[in-house]
């Protein structure tokens, strides 16, 4: 592929994830403005969807299809660059969707009884948390697509699933452990108020 159009191609691949996480994220804060979810509702929803994705990934296999053209074109580029890596990536990458769904669904069932605990998003702090999820996920996406363009041959990709997954969790957990610091933060700076 010549490198005007894996520019192109990656530029929209940013621009369209971009805005379907855009268009996801206001749809859920519209339905919670107008809609009273308590916490176990919102994480059996959203466990739901986690479970959905993930099964759905594991049967699709190693096919490139998807609804998306971009993300179709992306898959089979990626595919012929990163050879068996890319498989093992995306199988990964939907057991990960599946944890995720049971770990969204032991949060609705220890959350079942607390009916007065009824998920509320304050502006400010929505904003933040979107800023900085957006741009973990396109530095995300850059660093991958470096590493993918990068290769010359599928050697050079060898090891990469579980090394990017490593860093993923090391990643995570430093964003868990700061978004948690900075939410008790932002609640306790409420309560002075």
């Amino acid at each position: 592929m010549k490198s005007t159009d894996l520019r192109n191609m990656r530029m929209k691949q940013i621009a369209f994830t971009n805005g379907l996480i855009l268009t996801a994220l206001i749809i859920y804060f519209v339905i919670i403005s107008n809609i009273t979810f308590s916490f176990a509702h919102f994480f059996l929803v959203l466990g739901v969807l986690q479970i959905i994705l993930g099964v759905l990934g594991l049967m699709k296999g190693e096919s490139t299809k998807s609804i998306f053209p971009i993300f179709e074109q992306v898959a089979i580029y990626e595919k012929q660059k990163m050879g068996s890596e890319w498989s093992k990536l995306r199988r990964v990458g939907y057991v990960w969707n599946l944890i995720l769904g049971c770990l969204l669904f032991l949060l609705s069932f220890l959350n079942r009884n607390s009916p007065d605990q009824v998920l509320r998003i304050e502006l400010m702090f929505m904003v933040m948390i979107v800023f900085f999820l957006l741009v973990m996920i396109n530095i995300g996406m850059i660093i991958h697509f470096r590493k993918v363009d990068r290769s010359t041959s599928e050697l050079d990709m060898k090891g990469y699933t579980w090394k990017s997954n490593l860093v993923a969790v090391v990643i995570g957990i430093v964003f868990g452990i700061v978004m948690v610091r900075g939410t008790l933060y932002y609640v306790f700076q409420e309560v002075n108020f």
